[in-house]
């Protein structure tokens, strides 16, 4: 194709994802806004805020390429009128060494009574020249003649006044002490009032002010109207020196590292500063210092310390101080020093920003972690919070309940076994309560208000034996205040007690109550009603697992009264658990038949529950039920607390639990395979004990779970999982304490706890209505990763590997799956249009790299590797989802069929980890040997891809053997993965290459759906660590028959940090191993991970036995290859398959509920080896430097020319350089009497300049192909600093780099790349791109680094797709 001109292009940026740096509150007049608006400075654009809407209201692109640091704002007028009210303000913006005027406009007309509706823009008024140095605080100045000017305090201790209507600098003003800055903070209103307080590098504080000796004028001189001119130009008017001059007015010492904030109080009688040293510290600043021009040294001040890490923000009012840190915390103290309290909701690097107003009594923070989250302080504050230590939550509705049982004043003498105290309690709603006390009574009690209980006693069970358990079921009332609750009791007699209460809330009544012997005594140690059963049906439980089902009669038939009786009750079934521990919740499925239980020690239990049981009417019928399936360690061997059911397909239903183990778990159990199968799972580290979890508005579906509710240490908590947010913390004493609590459908303003303590009943009530939903706290912004990002990829809902991508026309949003320093994946939802970020799931932790978009594969520190499987609900649950799945025979076109979605994610699969004892592959036993080994790595010359090479052996036996105290310094840096259908069977291979930080290349399998990870091949040699993966998939057709395909070949792409680039082919050991994998009897395997590990009493909290060990030392024709699963290793000789599996302990249970693996076990072999694979080609130094990223474009078919598919490889590196190169694959006729050529390698470690036409013969299917590469393309100086991401379709490369620029390449004859666009990004250092073809010469691009952000990218040429 000839060259071809781009003359026309859009780009389209989209809102940027990450820190935010700058807060600013925007007042309205009151009667226009009760609330203030807010500003948040993001990247290089600023945010609008409604508070009182808590809403975006509009993004502003303000900068490019700068980070915006700070926002002054000033009010300008108001002009009301018939139709509209007219807020005009100014506001000043300042990011690195610029600074901007604008002018924010609010155009506010009412359309209705609640709401008015509001305009907004933010137009550009002036930009300030490029300042010598960093802008650090500005303010807005007032002079006498009506003029406005523009303080600007910089880096270099300089002040410059800035006069706005003549677009000049008119004052410029050092300050004696010439030193750099760490901040800076100025006060006052005019010239002569300002203040200047200066954060120097010594740790010091300089306060310091510009002298008026003489007055001038100064806005309407001549000499200041010949100075103004071009706003474009730098104009500096400096006056006379006896006129201006700056003088030091004290010197603040006492901090111990840098000072990184200083404010000043309204008055500008106090000073706070925060620095490195985790302290701030509140400086009293006399009135004879504002008149004494002699430096003074103040030593001394009230330090407050708590922060863990540095603290970076600070605000201060006349009460309190606020302070926010490093450590994630914002803490509010007392102006005696003392800490009232911390809010700790921003995860990652800390909180940037915080800012409080004192009229509204909010509090801002904002972070690195992109979430901006508002708290009110109590209302009836005066504005002190000393005088109130009590108040615990920033919200003032909230009432707290102290109450006692009716007869706790008889007692006279101190508790003791005889005395009455509460057993249970259990709250029906915000003001009814039950408590049921260890005398055997059942009270019911009425929260009226502050000074008025109504208490009703309802029943005292037989003998007054003390109430063990209870449980409540309420039924919907007939008329409103009314009740219909049904309450059952277990004694320590082992008798159950059925009461109904009904009638008015404030009246109840006894309708109806009977008693049986349910177990023997002080075995009966709990009772559960399910709500799906109704209130016919109830269970106890003993401490050996054993539960009962029992049917209660119809108490409003005929033949059933009111009475004691034992005939009012019949045992219908009895389940018996296989792991004898005591059931603690329990949830059923009537429609599915299922019944599902929690236990004491973390298991899960599933037992039959069939209809014709519920149904029968037959006074004998007692069966015992074994279990269908079970699930062990779901969360460890922490409680289970909660369990909930769900229909999620026709045959399929989901499973949620929560633990004690912090973790809220998801399973699915599929009726017709009678399988029960861990889908994924949510940490919540606030928590150490989740009881339950509930949606808002009370949704029914299982994963859109909003809020937990639990406890973390002696504190109950409730917490929002969607704002990362608090909303409730009440110290209680811990959940062993009797407890309960209610939440509305709204926890936010709808919540009520009430617990025991000294023998009291604490009751916190916070219930407002809905007319008052002003809910605090708001998250503005949506939570991100908190720290930076190192890579992504673009998962598509109407996805299809193999084929032209194709945008639909209804699917306009894109999922971006992200991998963070911190170990943990997100899944973004970006559409563009005006709010582009939508929604961040976070799937799991421990992870950094992925791949894949149907199957994302994430590795990370300490080798871990992760699996993860598309997961998607559609629009309504009633309509039933089909995510259809299909393989050819070969592997190479997966398709994946959704239909319309509204929520997409991953559910966990499996996670690999090494094992305590297995080989890094890390510590050099000999250094010479390995130096001498490298040297000859490149004259090395072999005739064969794979093969065993004594050499390579010592290498790596010099790095086989490290010690237990250094296994966790490994992490893998890349990883890229394929997927391959086993031929006549239901199983799926997914091959994954990993490499690791020591140097190694491993290439494993993943079994699917049996989870089990299998070693299969390393490649070798290696003489530095590999940072980038990429994978190729080539079709092998017949020459005759394009159409007709016979196989496939798979290669492997590798860059390292010396610069060179490998090719590896490993269509050998990947059709083995599918090969061995199709004959061998691989179902006999156990599956023994379950679950992620956490570490929190769950499996992870332990090293797993390793019961052999492997060493790669084998050639590739070996059949044995190396299998892992969860614990340890297997090996299968005579099968060509090795397994690794869990302890005997996890692959047995009682009662003959056994999975055998002898067959597999008695073939362990001692000698377990897997096959080397050597390079087919090398690019010695293609980077002078490490090879930060690959990219591998789609396969192009090219039967016209003798190529039959040809692909492009770019890569960029640390030399700033890109490289392009193409590969052609082409298959090889041969007669029937043709001798088949061996596969070889020409010229296989070659220099990258040398690259003219390099051919590689291999074989497949019995046929010969081809692999030529050539048209080798280098563009040096692609970035000005190193290149982290690239990615390239084949006619379009885009890359970005440290340089923060994203530029745009055209894919030209010959891999010649020119350049047509290039764009500046608001990502801070860059460390990974994306992209996806929404169209012809249509991209959306993703960029991540410390933050992300998207690029459209429109080309008007259409550019010919063969080149």
């Amino acid at each position: 194709m000839g060259k071809k001109d781009l003359s026309e292009w859009r780009l389209d940026v989209g809102q940027y994802l990450g820190e935010i740096s700058a807060l600013c509150f925007v007042h309205l007049p009151s009667h226009l806004s009760s609330l203030p608006f807010l500003l948040a400075g993001s990247g290089s654009q600023v945010l609008l805020y409604d508070l009182e809407a808590g809403s975006l209201i509009r993004p502003f692109q303000v900068f490019h390429g700068i980070r915006l640091h700070g926002i002054s704002c000033n009010f300008i007028n108001c002009t009301e009128g018939s139709v509209s009210t007219r807020v005009t303000f100014e506001v000043a913006l300042f990011g690195e060494k610029r600074v901007k005027l604008f002018e924010l406009n609010f155009e506010l007309s009412p359309n209705s009574q609640y709401q008015p509706e509001t305009c907004v823009n933010l137009s550009l008024v002036q930009s300030l020249p490029r300042l010598s140095h960093w802008v650090f605080d500005v303010c807005f100045l007032k002079v006498c003649n009506g003029n406005r000017s523009l303080a600007i305090g910089c880096s270099d201790n300089s002040i410059r006044v800035w006069d706005i209507s003549n677009s000049s600098i008119i004052l410029e003003v050092h300050s004696p002490e010439r030193c750099l800055l760490y901040s800076m903070k100025l006060w006052g209103d005019n010239l002569e009032a300002l203040r200047i307080a200066s954060g120097t590098i010594y740790n010091e504080i300089i306060v310091w002010k510009v002298d008026w000796e003489h007055v001038a004028p100064l806005l309407n001189s001549p000499e200041g109207n010949h100075a103004h001119g071009s706003s474009s130009d730098f104009k500096c008017f400096k006056l006379q020196d006896q006129q201006h001059t700056a003088v030091n007015l004290f010197r603040l010492v006492g901090h111990e590292g840098s000072i990184f904030r200083i404010e000043w109080s309204s008055c500008g009688s106090k000073l706070v500063s925060v620095s490195d040293d985790r302290s701030a510290r509140i400086w009293e600043v006399r009135a004879e210092y504002w008149k004494d021009s002699d430096s003074i040294e103040e030593v001394g001040s009230s330090v407050l310390y708590g922060h863990n890490a540095r603290v970076w923000d600070c605000c201060l009012t006349d009460s309190f101080i606020i302070t926010a840190g490093e450590d994630c915390t914002c803490r509010v103290w007392g102006s005696d020093g003392k800490q009232l309290k911390m809010i700790k909701e921003h995860i990652g690097r800390g909180i940037w920003r915080c800012l409080y107003d004192p009229l509204s009594s909010l509090l801002v923070t904002a972070g690195f972690d992109s979430a901006i989250k508002v708290h009110q302080f109590q209302a009836f504050l005066p504005g002190s919070l000393e005088s109130h230590p009590e108040a615990k939550e920033f919200n003032g509705r909230t009432e707290i309940f102290s109450l006692k049982i009716p007869n706790f004043s008889e007692q006279i003498r101190l508790t003791d076994s005889k005395s009455e105290y509460v057993r249970c309690l259990r709250l029906t709603s915000e003001d009814t309560l039950y408590i049921a006390t260890n005398h055997g009574y059942l009270y019911h009690t009425k929260l009226c208000d502050m000074d008025s209980v109504n208490w009703n006693k309802i029943l005292q069970v037989s003998e007054g034996m003390p109430i063990i358990c209870m449980d409540l079921l309420s039924n919907e009332p007939k008329y409103p205040c009314g009740i219909d609750d049904w309450v059952a009791l277990g004694d320590g007699k082992g008798n159950m007690t059925i009461v109904r209460v009904v009638g008015d809330v404030h009246t109840p009544q006894l309708s109806f109550t009977f008693t049986w012997s349910a177990g023997i005594e002080r075995q009966l140690l709990g009772t559960y009603w399910c709500k799906s059963l109704g209130h016919r049906f109830i269970f106890t439980a003993d401490p050996k697992g054993r539960l009962k089902l029992w049917r209660l009669c119809n108490p409003f038939s005929s033949d059933c009264y009111a009475s004691s009786k034992t005939n009012n009750v019949f045992l219908v079934a009895e389940f018996s658990s296989c792991f004898g521990a005591r059931i603690m919740c329990l949830d059923a499925s009537f429609e599915d038949e299922v019944l599902f239980c929690g236990d004491l020690r973390g298991n899960l239990v599933l037992f039959p529950l069939l209809r014709d049981l519920l149904n029968d009417k037959s006074v004998a019928l007692h069966v015992e039920l074994s279990p269908l399936n079970y699930f062990k360690g779901a969360h460890g061997i922490s409680t289970v607390s909660n369990v909930s059911v769900a229909k999620l397909r026709s045959n399929q239903t989901e499973i949620r639990s929560t633990g004690g183990d912090g973790c809220i778990c998801y399973l699915e159990y599929d009726k017709d395979r009678e399988s029960l199968e861990f889908i994924g799972m949510k940490q919540v580290k606030e928590l150490s004990l989740i009881q339950s979890v509930s949606a808002e508005n009370n949704s029914i579906d299982l994963a859109s779970c909003n809020y937990a509710a639990g406890f973390a240490s002696t504190d109950f908590i409730i917490w929002n999982l969607i704002t990362e947010a608090k909303v409730v913390q009440i110290p209680c004493g811990g959940w062993r304490r009797p407890h309960s609590y209610f939440l509305g459908d709204v926890p936010e303003i709808k919540n009520c706890f009430a617990y025991v303590k000294d023998e009291v009943i604490h009751i916190h009530r916070h219930w407002v209505s809905n007319g008052e939903r002003k809910m605090f706290p708001k998250n503005l912004h949506m939570q991100f990763h908190g720290k930076e990002i190192h890579t992504l990829c673009f998962v598509s809902e109407n996805f299809q590997v193999g084929a032209n991508v194709k945008k639909s026309a209804l699917n306009k949003s894109s999922w971006i799956a992200t991998g963070c320093e911190d170990g943990t994946v997100r899944l973004t939802r970006y559409s563009p249009g005006f709010e582009n970020w939508s929604s961040s799931k976070l799937l799991g932790e421990h992870v950094e790299d992925k791949e894949n978009p149907f199957l994302l594969i994430s590795v990370g520190a300490k080798r871990v590797l992760t699996s993860w499987l598309l997961r998607h609900r559609g629009i309504d649950k009633m309509e039933e989802t089909t995510v259809e799945r299909k393989y050819n025979r070969h592997g190479n076109d997966l398709e994946l069929s959704l239909g319309a979605s509204s929520s997409l994610s991953f559910q966990w699969l499996s996670t690999d980890m090494p094992t305590k004892n297995s080989s890094t592959h890390g510590k050099k036993k000999d250094i010479k040997k390995v130096d001498h080994i490298t040297r000859n790595i490149a004259s090395m010359n072999t005739n064969a891809n794979t093969g065993s090479i004594s050499s390579e052996s010592r290498e790596r036996e010099a790095k086989a053997f490290l010690g237990d105290k250094y296994e966790d310094d490994w992490r893998y840096l890349a990883v890229t993965a394929f997927l391959v259908k086993c031929p006549g069977s239901r199983l799926t291979v997914c091959f994954v290459v990993v490499a690791c930080s020591d140097a190694t290349l491993a290439l494993r399998a993943l079994i699917l759906p049996l989870r089990l990870w299998f070693e299969v091949a390393m490649l070798v040699p290696l003489s530095s660590p590999v940072l980038a993966l990429q994978h190729v998939i080539m079709p092998i057709h017949l020459p005759s028959k394009e159409n007709v395909q016979i196989g496939s070949s798979y290669f492997v792409i590798s860059g390292a940090t010396d610069g060179s680039i490998a090719f590896w082919d490993v269509t050998g050991p990947v059709e083995a191993f599918v090969q061995q994998v199709s004959t061998l009897h691989i179902e006999n395997f156990i599956d023994c991970q379950k679950r992620p590990r956490t570490g929190r009493g769950s499996q992870g909290g332990r090293w797993w036995r390793n019961l052999r060990h492997t060493r790669p030392n084998k050639e590739s024709g070996s059949s044995i290859v190396s299998v892992r699963t969860e614990g340890g290793v297997q090996n299968h000789d005579a099968c060509g398959v090795s397994a690794k599996v869990n302890d005997t302990e996890n692959c047995t249970v009682e009662d003959g509920h056994i999975a055998s693996c002898e067959p597999e076990l008695n073939a362990v072999n001692s000698t377990s080896e897997i096959c080397e694979i050597r390079p087919i080609h090398i690019l010695n130094n293609a980077h002078q430097s490490g090879v930060n990223c690959l990219h591998v474009s789609k396969i192009k078919n090219c039967w016209s020319t003798e190529c039959g598919f040809h692909f492009y490889v770019v890569s960029g590196g640390d030399d700033q350089a890109i490289h392009c190169l193409r590969v052609d694959l082409s298959l090889l006729a041969r007669g029937p009497d043709s001798e088949i050529i061996a596969a070889d390698v020409i010229n296989s470690n070659s220099e990258s300049e040398d690259v003219k036409s390099l051919i590689y013969y291999g074989q497949e299917q019995n046929q010969n192909y081809r692999i030529r590469f050539y048209n080798y393309f280098r563009a040096t100086s692609a970035h000005s600093s190193a290149i982290k991401g690239i990615w390239t379709d084949g006619t379009w490369v885009f890359s970005t780099g440290l340089d923060q620029r994203v530029r745009f390449w055209l894919l030209e004859e010959h891999s010649i790349l020119s350049q047509h666009a290039h764009l500046v990004v608001s990502v801070p250092e860059p460390e990974a791109l994306s992209a996806r073809a929404c169209g012809r010469n249509h991209y959306e691009i993703a960029v991540a680094g410390r933050g992300m952000q998207m690029v459209e990218f429109h080309a008007s040429t259409d550019i010919d797709e063969e080149q």
